[in-house]
Protein backbone atom coordinates (compact mmCIF):
# COMPACT_ATOMS: atom_id res chain seq x y z
CA UNK A 1 0.00 0.00 0.00
CA UNK A 2 2.99 2.12 0.43
CA UNK A 3 4.87 1.69 -2.48
CA UNK A 4 1.43 2.63 -4.38
CA UNK A 5 1.08 5.58 -2.72
CA UNK A 6 4.53 6.60 -3.15
CA UNK A 7 4.14 5.89 -6.84
CA UNK A 8 0.89 8.13 -6.98
CA UNK A 9 2.71 11.07 -5.52
CA UNK A 10 5.58 10.53 -7.52
CA UNK A 11 3.17 10.86 -10.82
CA UNK A 12 1.65 13.26 -9.60
CA UNK A 13 4.66 15.31 -9.41
CA UNK A 14 6.14 14.57 -12.66
CA UNK A 15 2.74 15.63 -14.59
CA UNK A 16 1.74 18.68 -12.55
CA UNK A 17 2.61 21.60 -14.16
CA UNK A 18 3.86 23.47 -11.28
CA UNK A 19 4.30 26.61 -13.33
CA UNK A 20 4.21 27.35 -17.14
CA UNK A 21 5.64 29.87 -19.85
CA UNK A 22 3.97 31.53 -22.11
CA UNK A 23 3.48 34.34 -24.65
CA UNK A 24 0.62 36.74 -24.92
CA UNK A 25 0.20 40.50 -26.12
CA UNK A 26 -0.85 43.20 -24.06
CA UNK A 27 -4.31 44.27 -24.75
CA UNK A 28 -6.29 47.25 -22.38
CA UNK A 29 -8.11 44.37 -20.56
CA UNK A 30 -4.54 42.84 -19.60
CA UNK A 31 -2.56 40.13 -21.29
CA UNK A 32 -4.24 37.96 -23.84
CA UNK A 33 -2.91 34.59 -24.36
CA UNK A 34 -4.72 33.87 -26.95
CA UNK A 35 -8.45 34.84 -28.53
CA UNK A 36 -10.26 32.84 -25.44
CA UNK A 37 -7.86 33.75 -22.89
CA UNK A 38 -6.85 37.14 -21.49
CA UNK A 39 -4.67 37.57 -17.97
CA UNK A 40 -6.25 40.27 -16.20
CA UNK A 41 -4.34 42.99 -14.81
CA UNK A 42 -5.05 42.30 -11.21
CA UNK A 43 -2.91 38.86 -11.75
CA UNK A 44 -0.10 40.17 -13.23
CA UNK A 45 2.69 40.63 -10.96
CA UNK A 46 6.65 41.86 -11.65
CA UNK A 47 8.85 44.94 -12.28
CA UNK A 48 7.77 45.23 -15.80
CA UNK A 49 4.17 45.53 -15.41
CA UNK A 50 4.45 49.19 -15.06
CA UNK A 51 6.41 49.35 -18.22
CA UNK A 52 4.40 47.62 -20.81
CA UNK A 53 2.38 49.46 -23.12
CA UNK A 54 -0.74 48.22 -25.34
CA UNK A 55 0.47 46.14 -28.00
CA UNK A 56 3.62 45.23 -26.74
CA UNK A 57 4.57 41.31 -26.86
CA UNK A 58 5.51 40.05 -23.83
CA UNK A 59 6.50 36.26 -22.21
CA UNK A 60 5.01 35.41 -18.79
CA UNK A 61 5.56 33.05 -16.41
CA UNK A 62 2.57 31.56 -14.27
CA UNK A 63 2.65 30.05 -11.51
CA UNK A 64 0.85 26.90 -10.05
CA UNK A 65 -2.43 27.06 -9.62
CA UNK A 66 -2.73 30.19 -12.16
CA UNK A 67 -3.33 33.13 -9.62
CA UNK A 68 0.04 35.06 -10.45
CA UNK A 69 1.40 35.91 -13.98
CA UNK A 70 4.62 37.45 -13.77
CA UNK A 71 6.00 39.41 -16.84
CA UNK A 72 9.67 38.04 -17.63
CA UNK A 73 10.30 39.64 -20.68
CA UNK A 74 9.19 42.67 -23.41
CA UNK A 75 9.73 41.00 -26.62
CA UNK A 76 11.43 43.42 -29.12
CA UNK A 77 11.51 45.93 -27.31
CA UNK A 78 14.16 47.11 -25.03
CA UNK A 79 14.19 48.40 -21.20
CA UNK A 80 17.02 50.03 -20.80
CA UNK A 81 16.93 53.94 -20.98
CA UNK A 82 18.76 56.79 -22.45
CA UNK A 83 21.37 57.35 -19.47
CA UNK A 84 21.27 54.46 -17.58
CA UNK A 85 24.57 53.04 -16.33
CA UNK A 86 25.27 49.26 -16.75
CA UNK A 87 28.43 48.14 -14.41
CA UNK A 88 30.19 45.19 -15.26
CA UNK A 89 33.14 43.50 -13.22
CA UNK A 90 35.47 41.16 -14.31
CA UNK A 91 38.37 39.91 -12.27
CA UNK A 92 38.17 42.54 -10.12
CA UNK A 93 38.14 45.54 -12.53
CA UNK A 94 34.96 47.47 -12.89
CA UNK A 95 33.82 49.19 -15.61
CA UNK A 96 30.64 51.39 -16.48
CA UNK A 97 28.61 51.71 -19.35
CA UNK A 98 26.11 54.84 -20.06
CA UNK A 99 23.69 53.52 -21.99
CA UNK A 100 23.76 56.60 -25.20
CA UNK A 101 21.04 55.51 -27.67
CA UNK A 102 18.11 53.10 -27.66
CA UNK A 103 15.88 52.45 -30.47
CA UNK A 104 12.07 51.58 -29.67
CA UNK A 105 10.87 51.40 -33.37
CA UNK A 106 12.30 47.62 -33.72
Amino acid sequence: MINEIKIIVRNYINNAKLCSYMSGSVNSEGIAINDKVTIPHELIRGNLKDQVNVGDKVRVLRNHGGKEYYILEIIDRPVLKKGTILTLSINETTYEYRVEDVNYDT
